[in-house]
């Protein structure tokens, strides 16, 4: 009979041990899977941070203060996430900026534990990180409007704006303007041999240094006039006029089209594209009519570090549908009279002030391009970096936190 006692009570032991250990694993499991949802929650908010942020330097180049869209966006998008049932709420110590084109989100939070604590582990920390940049781009698809304007050139040094009309249209050879005997130059930023060049770092038009419209150099705010020219054709290609293009059919009806909606066909530098013909006048004016209706409180502001951007009270900085991306042509080739062809040589983005007629007044700007082609990052980049490297437009993506951790 003791021995009986003896075989039960051990097996009472063995299997009480065995619903132990059983519930044990069974919590650790439960505690482990919570834990890795509440990671993957966590990314998902660094993501959306990094990226947000990512996109607020485009918005204004070199402010990584508080105030700054960077900082500001990427608190915002964490904050729309939630992690173990709380909003993620970045410290500014969760937030750097490792390159003057790049931002790191690195959260480090306690997660609690359910079963876990019953051994004394209340909480585990858990950390996860993300960093994104502003890229350059060469073309994209989507968002493009019908207008073609001569790239910027220069005489000698002096950059040719479209504010220059008087000086006329690109001229190679000795001639004199502003008082200074010179011929006329054009480099396009996307020179291959400017490939892996910051061009933000570029304050004039001197030799050897792209002439086309590049930020900050050009995002000054001045107030440019493009002017349609008579019979819908701008003629010689002289600053400040600017040819109607053809973008997926022809016609005025679709020329107005593509200036409320805009074209969402690939455009990348290089291309071939063909011109419009007809008087314009009209379908320019109702286009952009509505495009300004879009966003009529929309306004070209001063950051904090005097840089330009747009502000709207319906759309983040630089966001504004009233910001429409552009093709610019090879001032050295002009197309000509008639429905005719000129090649893609820069892509900008014009924000829309007003319209008069067949005028349209506003200034250039940076912006991030929806649906963009992405081109190389440049391996140096200074603070004063705009939009990707100095292009008037870019995109913005994640890359390797590990690479900025320490």
């Amino acid at each position: 009979m003791t021995r009986v006692k003896r075989e039960k009570g051990s097996i009472f032991v063995l299997v009480t041990a065995g619903i132990i250990a059983f519930l044990g694993a069974v919590a650790l499991s439960v505690d482990v899977g919570y834990l890795m949802v509440v990671r993957n929650q966590l990314q998902n908010a660094a993501d959306a941070a990094a990226l947000a942020g990512a996109q607020g330097l485009m918005a204004q180049p070199g402010n990584y203060t508080e105030d700054g869209a960077a900082v500001r966006w990427a608190k915002q998008y964490a904050a729309a996430n939630r992690a173990d049932g709380q909003p993620v709420i970045l410290a500014t110590n969760e937030i750097s900026f490792p390159k003057p084109d790049v931002i790191l989100i690195d959260i480090r939070r306690p997660v609690r534990t359910f079963f876990s604590m019953i051994v004394g582990l209340r909480s585990v920390p858990v950390r996860v990180a993300a960093a994104a940049t502003a890229a350059p781009v060469v073309g994209g698809s989507g968002g493009w409007r019908p207008f073609s304007a001569p790239d910027q050139f220069a005489h000698g040094s002096q950059c040719v704006t479209p504010l220059d009309g008087d000086h006329g249209p690109f001229n190679p050879n000795l001639h004199t303007w502003n008082g200074i005997e010179a011929a006329d130059y054009y480099r396009s930023p996307y020179d291959p041999n400017l490939a892996d060049t910051d061009a933000s770092t570029f304050t004039d038009c001197s030799g050897g240094a792209p002439t086309g419209f590049i930020a900050p150099r050009d995002v000054d705010g001045r107030l440019v006039e493009l002017k349609l020219g008579a019979g819908g054709n701008a003629g010689d290609g002289s600053p400040g006029n600017f040819y109607p293009v053809a973008l997926g059919g022809t016609g005025a009806s679709n020329y107005e089209y593509n200036i409320r909606h805009g074209w969402d066909g690939t455009i990348r530098v290089g291309d071939i594209l063909t011109t419009e013909t007809g008087n314009m006048t009209g379908p320019t004016k109702q286009g952009v009519d509505y495009l300004m209706s879009l966003d009529p409180g929309a306004r070209l502001v001063t950051g904090p570090n005097g840089r330009k951007y747009v502000w709207s009270d319906r759309y983040p900085p630089n966001e504004s549908p009233r910001i429409v991306p552009i093709a610019l042509f090879d001032p050295t080739a002009p197309p000509g009279n008639g429905r005719t062809t000129f090649r893609v040589a820069n892509i900008g983005s014009f924000f829309i002030a007003s319209v008069s007629g067949s005028r349209v007044y506003g200034v250039f700007i940076n912006r991030r391009l929806p649906k963009a082609i992405r081109a190389d990052r440049t391996t140096s980049t200074s603070s004063s970096t705009a939009g990707a490297a100095g292009r008037m437009l870019g995109t913005v993506e994640l890359v390797n936190p590990a690479e900025f951790l320490q």
